[in-house]
This record gives structure tokens, C-alpha cells and sequence, in this order.
């Protein structure tokens, strides 16, 4: 298969995307599409850990995408923040919140969530939740709807996952009521990626302000070790496909969860939507998720918010992946 080549000049992400003209294409490519589409940090990270781009360009690189709203990435920034905290916390908050902002403004674009992937273990016992209280703080800064958790749960016990999962979720539901953020957790392996456990989660959660942040592909339950290695150093790396199929992160899935009744019984209890690829065939399809079943399920959930992109391609240049995915997402809806 002939694979698309990959963008070379990638210092275009970080200084300017003029090489693609995206008026005329998105005009035309979203005249029956009924959401705004978000752009999810994590897309762009392989890049901002080879330091072609800079976090801080994040919406401006959005914005020049064509996409209309920003999901952050909190591992784009903690090192950022925890600099800032050194002089004083609230300094460190509203600096950054600030910065984030101006950029936000700047390029006429909303900022929808933050995503939380470093703190304490939501699914073990904890009582040192004050990571996720400086991000809660942040989002609220930035006048965000939600911020994301996990719950992937490092205990072998179903039990035990659950209930410190519904007591912790409480207490952050409780902290962020006031500020007018949603906690929302996202199917994101172990036991989360099994949708029937986690809206066990969500319906003993005694909070209005908790919600699911249903990803289309992520209802990998177990990985197999060596080869959940293999894919993180591709992830990282980047590779090459040598067949029609390209590698993905589903590769090295020990135990998966059915991903359209997932994403069907999580819909209830959405408060977003994120819109993952893996890979793509000749035809621009996802190899691994069928877009034309999942936005028909998006549809018959009523549900009216955003939908955020998140390209996770191994084979293609992530913006390559995003501008695939974009296209992908829109093109399927009926």
C-alpha cells in the first residue's frame, strides 16, 4: 500500500501551517456536520517531546488546523506549573491559566477540558488529592467545562477499585461543584475500559458534576506486556508499515471490551466526546474502528457538545494523522 508521505517541514507546526489551505476545505467539509470539533493535546505529543513544537503554540496550531475548541493535556504543563508553584501555588495557577488564555483568546478559540494523567491512583485508597485540586483550580481559571480522570485501577479486586473509585471521584466532585467544573473519566484501560464497570462507577456517585468522556478507541481492558512495549516505542518513535495494515496500539490488547456497546452505554453519561484513531487504510478509514457505526451511535444519544480529535497514527506525522482524522470524523456522518 502506498502510505502518504509524511509532512517534512515540521518546524511549519510550530511557526505556521500556511502550506495548507484550510478555508475552502473546511467550509465545504462542514456544512452538514452538526458539532464543533475540539483538537486533544495528546495528538500533538510526540512532537512536543522531540521539542518541534512548543505546548504553549497549542492553540495556535489548533486554531490553524481549523479546529474551534482546545483539550489540554496536563503533562504538556505540569513541569511548567510546578516551576511557577515554587514561588507561590496561586501564583502558579492564575500564571499559567493567563498564558493559556491569551493564547486561547488570541486565536478565537474555547477552552473545553484538561486532561489529568499524573496524580495519585483514583482507583487505589488516597488521601492526597492536591494535584488534582491545582488542576481543577486551573480549569476553572480557564473557564474549562471539565477536567478528565482516570480510573484505571491498579487493584486486582473489582471491589476494591470500585468503591475507593466512587469515594474519590466524590471528594473531586465535591472540590470542583463551586468552581463550576465536571469531573469526567475517560474508558482508559484496566478496568475502565470495561463500560459495564465504570457506569457501575458513575451511578453510585452521589455528584451532578461527574460524567463519562467516551473514547472510540479505548476498550483495550488487559495489554500484553511485550507488546504494549513495542507499541509505546513506535508511539514514541514513530514506524514505518511494510503492509495495507499499519500497527496500532490495539496490537498489543490481551482483553478488549466490545467498543461500540461501550461507547453506546457510556453515552448516557457524557459530558464529551473523544473521537480516537489509530491508523489508516488506503480508503482513509480507521483499520481498527468502524467512524460510520460510532457517530450513529453519538447521534442517537442526543448528545450536543463538543467532539474532540485525537490522532494516535504510529505510521503518519501527527499532523498529518490529525488532518486524516478530522477529515475521517466529518466525512462519516449521516
Amino acid at each position: 500500500m502506498k502510505r502518504r508521505k509524511f509532512i517534512n517541514n515540521l518546524a511549519l507546526a510550530g511557526a505556521c501551517l500556511g502550506s495548507y489551505n484550510f478555508t475552502t476545505f473546511d467550509r465545504e467539509l462542514f456544512k452538514n456536520f452538526p458539532y464543533k470539533i475540539s483538537l486533544a493535546q495528546f495528538s500533538l505529543f510526540r512532537l512536543e517531546m522531540s521539542r518541534k513544537i512548543d505546548p504553549m503554540d497549542f492553540a495556535k496550531i489548533a486554531s490553524d488546523l481549523g479546529f474551534k475548541g482546545l483539550e489540554y493535556l496536563q503533562m504538556s504543563y505540569n513541569g511548567k506549573l510546578m516551576r511557577e508553584r515554587r514561588k507561590n501555588s496561586l501564583y502558579g495557577i492564575k500564571k499559567l491559566a493567563n498564558d493559556l488564555n491569551q493564547k486561547a483568546d488570541e486565536f478565537n478559540m474555547e477552552n473545553i477540558l484538561i486532561m489529568i494523567d499524573i496524580g495519585p491512583d483514583l482507583g487505589k485508597s488516597t488521601k492526597n488529592l492536591d494535584q488534582y485540586h491545582l488542576w481543577i483550580d486551573c480549569a476553572s481559571e480557564m473557564k474549562c467545562h471539565s477536567v478528565r480522570v482516570n480510573l484505571r485501577g491498579s487493584e486486582d479486586n473489582l471491589y476494591n477499585w470500585k468503591q475507593n473509585s466512587i469515594e474519590n471521584l466524590e471528594k473531586l466532585c465535591e472540590y470542583a461543584k463551586p468552581l463550576k467544573i465536571n469531573i469526567v473519566v475517560e474508558n482508559h484501560g484496566g478496568f475502565s475500559s470495561n463500560a459495564d464497570y465504570l457506569i457501575d462507577v458513575i451511578e453510585n456517585v452521589k455528584s451532578q458534576n461527574v460524567g463519562t468522556l467516551p473514547d472510540f478507541g479505548n476498550f483495550c481492558v488487559k495489554q500484553d506486556p511485550e507488546k504494549y512495549a513495542e507499541a509505546s516505542r513506535m508511539f514514541t518513535m514513530g514506524a514505518e508499515s511494510k503492509t495495507d495494515r499499519p500497527p496500532t496500539i490495539y496490537d498489543s490488547c490481551a482483553e478488549r471490551y466490545d467498543m461500540y456497546d461501550g461507547i453506546e452505554k457510556l453515552m448516557k453519561y457524557a459530558k464529551g466526546v473523544s473521537a480516537k484513531t489509530h491508523g489508516f487504510d488506503i480508503n482513509g478509514d480507521d483499520v481498527d474502528i468502524d467512524y460510520k457505526k460510532m457517530l450513529q451511535i453519538v447521534k442517537k444519544s442526543e448528545y450536543q457538545g463538543f467532539i474532540g480529535v485525537e490522532a494516535q497514527a504510529f505510521t503518519m506525522d501527527p499532523i498529518e494523522a490529525i488532518i486524516a482524522s478530522k477529515k475521517l470524523l466529518v466525512n462519516s456522518y449521516s
